[in-house]
């Protein structure tokens, strides 16, 4: 073989090697993007949409899911399930009486408690998760604001409204500590809460949300505020 056809054999392996270490260059930059990408989605937080938020406020003697004077001769108790929009309705409408009328001039004390309905309506578990969710804002003593930005944020049943990624960006909305409440609800520790709430409404016979007890009576409408003011009105009169 000639001098020539030697240095042109081996300028064309060269190249054949440059060529080969291009390739794998290539290869392994594809590679580090395609980690460095799925890092990156991972730390991204999740898309939880749009959603409204509440004035954080002073809720009159707030004790947990509890409003007013514990040793109050008249206790009203509500049974309610966040995805229903009879309760959200009652919320923004007798609630607000029932505070600003009883529970202001400490009258009466005013409970909240769970009665999951509409999970078994439509399936999933939003309500239930909601539930939970204001049970872990409860153990930093802001139940009533994160109630009130639930209702703010009721959508249709079963949509998404009430998603893990949704409840915990309302927490964080609130200022609440996100790293416990996190943690709360992800444990699902505060579950407990919820199905005591349910077992205490199965035991009054609740089959239906909102349910309202006025010292252990039943009132029958309770979204008509004529008709659970004359009951608390009667009780009060009684406990005198």
């Amino acid at each position: 073989m000639s001098t020539r056809k030697r240095i042109a054999k081996q300028k064309k392996k060269t190249a054949k090697k440059k060529n080969g270490l291009v390739i794998i260059g290539v290869v392994v930059l594809l590679a580090v993007v395609a980690v460095i990408g799925l890092v990156t989605a991972n730390k991204r937080p999740p898309v939880v949409g749009e959603f409204n938020t509440i004035e954080p406020q002073e809720w009159p003697q707030a004790d947990g899911k509890a409003l007013g004077p514990a040793d109050a001769p008249v206790v009203v108790r509500e049974y309610s399930d966040f995805q229903c929009p009879f309760c959200r309705q009652f919320s923004a409408g007798v609630q607000d009486q029932i505070i600003n009328d009883y529970v202001e001039t400490g009258k009466i004390r005013f409970e909240y408690h769970h009665f999951i309905v509409i999970d078994g309506n439509v399936g999933g578990t939003e309500s239930r998760m909601a539930a939970q969710a204001s049970e872990c804002a409860s153990e930093q003593g802001r139940f009533w604001d994160y109630h009130e930005m639930l209702f703010a944020n009721q959508q249709g049943e079963g949509t998404g409204a009430f998603s893990d990624d949704r409840l915990k960006a309302f927490a964080a909305a609130l200022d609440l500590e996100t790293g416990k409440f996190n943690a709360c609800l992800n444990s699902n520790r505060a579950a407990s809460g919820v199905t005591a709430d349910e077992a205490q409404a199965k035991a009054r016979q609740v089959n239906a949300t909102p349910a309202l007890f006025i010292n252990d009576q039943k009132v029958e409408n309770p979204l008509d505020y004529t008709t659970v003011k004359a009951a608390i009105d009667e009780a009060l009169g009684s406990a005198e």
